[in-house]
């Protein structure tokens, strides 16, 4: 009885090894280049033309992989045109600018007309190293009558990998001082990332960023300085730039004002949601679902209780029609005598193995509507069955069979509704509400995000309230008061079966062991229950027949008309050698 169990420990240690196997490659896989910026430094030199200077340092670290080249992306946006392109390193290299080619020491700059493309190659390396970029921006400035203003994205964004420590600093001529600035992550204000000290009488400024700019986020300075110093008038992108900076703090007012409003009550919503939305659902059990409580009737009862089925025992105490229960039908018509169960071991060249037949045996078995199903189901018109024939066919119709049973019970007044519709009522509401949760997530998300991160935090309230919906229709089927009662027997008996032998003199009981074992099963307790009486050598069942050359004489004397005699011991199978069934 032991090996039948054999396949599921095969089964683990297949998927272990497949989980090792697949776990190994990837490291293989994680392997791809990587980089961070140790610094990415900027200075910014206004001149009097009304151009500026612009050199990037960015200290660069490699972490992953060789390099052989770097790249920028500048969008023309906000300016008119870049000039005096330059390239070199912290080790005095200075690049040339070619046309194409990948010359280590070279650049090449591509205006591809929204943007300018740069990339500078040099030897493949994996050593730190410094790069400066340099260039100068015409028509970058913008105009004002207060005073004239420099704009500029120092760090850019379009990065995968982080800048740890970023300085800026810009430069007006004299005798221009710097009025005003400010700092922008993401065009966010950035005060609180960003510090900004005036330099040099205020004709300079140094930004400097409090944390890691992460991948992605572009930091983008403003100065303002003295007007009229600077050679120049407003360009003609100057208007939309200005609308676009109003909608921007316009935006950022707003955000201020309610965004704190908007995370109080997304944050209030969501946990009434996730506080009530449990407590609703316990609310619905305690009345809709809960059966009545019922005091313990005995420590254990050594009989059943009442004449019902052992599968329909099984299902009345965990409210489920399942295998086990349909099982220990199966075995309790065969107890009965209304089928009989025997082994075939099969054997040839290309098949080796274990079948069972199932016969029809005597029909003035008295049978419930469900066991009669059950028969019909597994003989049809014919008089018997392999177990191998009945692989892919009978488990089409395990969902009328547990219907029958349901209706059994509600038929002897255990339940007034079906047990599994119950759960499906209820687990359809869960589903409901979970749907409901995701269509108010993207709402939410839609109308508040803006103001706060916080609005998704509803909806996770109400996917809350639908997992414990889900969770409670496991438990939401209900017997009548009847039902609750029957069912405090039930579990007494059970408690009998499964400390059968502190209860019981299991030696005594082994010629009539098999009599409960239908209930062990329903109660799922079979294999500790059959482990106890393998200990005292119990006989095997009389409907278990091992052999079909055993089938024909032992027909006669075990299912012979009002037959109602102890276990017959079949050749080799006496209480000196122990016994076994089929298990399901």
């Amino acid at each position: 009885m032991r090996t039948q169990y054999r396949w599921i420990w095969l089964l683990l240690a297949a998927l272990l090894v497949s989980t090792l196997v697949s776990t190994a490659g990837v490291p293989a896989l994680a392997a791809e280049k990587s980089l961070v910026w140790e610094r990415f430094d900027v200075d910014i030199q206004v001149n009097a033309d009304g151009t500026f200077d612009v050199a990037e340092h960015q200290a660069i670290r490699f972490i992953d992989g060789t390099f052989k080249f770097g790249y920028r992306d500048i969008p023309k946006q906000n300016f008119g045109y870049i000039t005096d392109w330059a390239v070199t390193d912290a080790s005095g290299n200075t690049y040339m600018q070619t046309y194409g080619g990948e010359v280590p020491y070279t650049f090449v700059v591509d205006d591809q007309g929204g943007s300018y493309v740069i990339r500078w190659y040099f030897p493949p390396t994996s050593d730190p190293q410094t790069y400066t970029l340099s260039y100068r921006v015409h028509d970058g400035l913008r105009y004002y009558s207060g005073g004239d203003q420099l704009w500029w994205k120092a760090v850019y964004g379009d990065r995968q990998f982080p800048v740890l420590a970023s300085r800026v600093r810009v430069m007006v001529p004299a005798p221009a001082v710097i009025q005003e600035y400010a700092a922008y992550i993401n065009d966010a204000d950035a005060r609180d990332s960003v510090t900004a000290e005036l330099l040099d009488g205020n004709r300079a400024i140094l930004f400097e960023a409090q944390r890691t700019l992460r991948a992605g986020q572009e930091l983008e300075v403003r100065a303002q300085f003295t007007s009229g110093v600077v050679a120049g008038t407003a360009p003609a992108w100057q208007s939309r730039a200005d609308a676009q900076a109003a909608q921007r703090e316009a935006e950022a007012a707003y955000q201020q004002q309610w965004g704190p409003i908007a995370t109080l009550f997304s944050g209030v919503l969501a946990l009434a949601l996730l506080l009530g939305g449990p407590a609703l659902a316990y609310l619905m059990w305690y009345k809709y679902g809960r059966d009545k409580p019922v005091a313990r009737v005995a420590d254990y009862l050594p009989e059943p209780p009442d004449d019902l089925p052992p599968g329909l025992a099984g299902t009345l105490v965990d409210d489920s029609a399942d295998m086990q229960d349909i099982i220990a039908t199966i075995v309790d018509l065969a107890r009965r005598k209304a089928i009989s169960i025997t082994e075939v071991k099969e054997q040839g060249f290309f098949r080796m193995g274990t079948d069972f037949i199932y016969r029809r045996e005597r029909t003035d078995v008295p049978l419930s509507p469900f066991e009669s199903k059950l028969i019909t189901d597994i003989f049809g018109s014919k008089q018997e069955k392999k177990l191998s024939d009945l692989k892919n066919k009978f488990y089409q119709d395990i969902p009328d069979i547990k219907t029958a049973m349901y209706d059994d019970l509600i038929g002897r007044g255990y339940y007034k509704t079906s047990p599994d519709s119950a759960r499906k009522q209820f687990g359809c509401l869960g589903g409901a509400v979970m749907a409901v949760g995701a269509a108010v997530s993207v709402l939410f998300v839609i109308l508040l995000v803006d103001l706060t991160p916080a609005a998704i935090c509803p909806g996770f309230g109400i996917f809350a309230l639908a997992i414990a919906l889900l969770v409670v229709s496991r438990y939401m089927p209900r017997k009548t008061d009847e039902g609750s009662e029957a069912v405090a027997r039930w579990k007494a008996f059970k408690e009998y079966l499964r400390n059968i032998d502190k209860y019981t003199d299991l030696d005594a009981q082994k010629e009539i062991w098999d009599r409960w074992l239908p209930y062990a099963i329903a109660f799922g307790i079979d294999k500790d229950y059959i482990r106890k009486f393998e200990g005292v050598n119990a006989p095997a069942p009389g409907w278990y027949i091992p052999s079909p050359t055993l089938y024909g004489p032992y027909h006669r004397r075990y299912y012979g008309p009002g037959s109602d005699q102890p276990p017959v011991f079949l050749p080799g199978s006496g209480p000196s050698e122990g016994g076994g069934f089929p298990g399901g």
